[in-house]
């Protein structure tokens, strides 16, 4: 068993490493002309379907009245469309245009890009990173479909 001071250092480390690249998170949705938070909306709907504004909201984690204001920034710029659902008429859905879909390809390739914290690890060090946090991810989505977090 994992003493204490690893147990509490493991989730740390990972939250201060994502904080660390921020930097570089920021300058791909900047050379894309987008905000960080543009970049991740774009990011969250689907190439092919639609996604609801409430959808969207839990995905990003803020309120419907910020995934509004997203929306609205991305709309003027031809890159989402709003939509009734299909399913309820009262919901609004949102779809990515060609020029978003377009734009969306590109955030995908460059969030796939490792950060340079990641790329400078072994060959080694990073699939055993990789390993761990697909095992760890994979904990998470039996997680949620048991309603445990």
């Amino acid at each position: 068993m994992v003493d204490v001071k690893y147990r509490i250092g493991i989730w740390r480390k990972l939250i201060d490493l994502l904080h660390t690249q921020k930097f570089w998170m920021n300058q791909i949705a900047d050379d894309l002309g987008l905000t960080p938070q543009m970049a991740k909306a774009l990011h969250e709907i689907p190439v092919a379907g639609s996604v609801t504004m409430k959808e969207l909201a839990d995905e990003l984690w803020c309120d419907a009245s910020n995934a509004t204001g997203l929306i609205d920034r991305l709309e003027a710029r031809g890159l989402v469309e709003r939509r009734p659902s299909e399913r309820d008429r009262r919901l609004k859905c949102v779809v990515l245009t060609t020029a978003g879909k377009r734009l969306r390809r590109k955030i995908e390739e460059r969030f796939n890009e490792s950060p340079p914290a990641i790329a400078a690890l072994s060959d080694a060090d990073k699939r055993t990173l990789c390993e761990i946090l697909e095992r760890a991810l994979e904990n998470a989505a039996q997680q949620r479909e048991q309603g445990t977090t």
